[in-house]
């Protein structure tokens, strides 16, 4: 427990500043951050299109499971309250606390698939997994919509 008197602004003390990087570290949030993705969102994806994404990931101090964690890309479905994809293609199981991970999916696995909404939207999810199959979306980055550039 921190005690937040330890908090009061000192000038010139080099324990205050220990103790705030220490608690502004242990408070950071889960984050997950796209740095490349092969497919340009204004494109028309093919049957054989592979999307190809590179990510960034941090958990925080605070974030424990004693099943793991991944990252994985997920589609929207018609349902607006769910994303899917074919079973565990483009699921990618982490062990560092932060690093990048790269995540290959082939439209071919989904594009069938008549829960697909149109267009095409993907989201990568950082999950802390919970049991089998079962996981909680602790970071998500903003939808990509593929679509035709006009």
């Amino acid at each position: 427990m921190i005690n937040l008197t330890l908090l009061r602004v000192v000038p010139g003390s080099l324990a205050l500043l220990t103790v705030s990087a220490t608690l502004a570290q242990t408070l950071a949030p889960n984050r997950l951050t796209l740095l490349a993705l092969n497919q340009p969102p204004c494109a028309t994806l093919q049957p054989t299109s592979v999307i190809r994404a590179k990510l960034v990931y941090s958990l925080s101090e605070t974030e424990q499971s004693t099943e793991g964690f991944a990252v994985s890309i997920k589609f929207q479905s018609t349902n607006p309250r769910m994303t899917f994809s074919d079973g565990r293609q483009g699921i990618v199981a982490i062990s560092a606390r932060h690093d990048t991970v790269t995540i290959t999916y082939p439209i071919a696995a989904i594009r069938r698939n008549t829960q697909l909404k149109r267009p095409i939207t993907c989201y990568f999810y950082l999950h802390r997994n919970t049991g089998a199959g079962r996981s909680v979306v602790i970071a998500q980055t903003a939808p990509i919509v593929f679509q035709e550039c006009q």
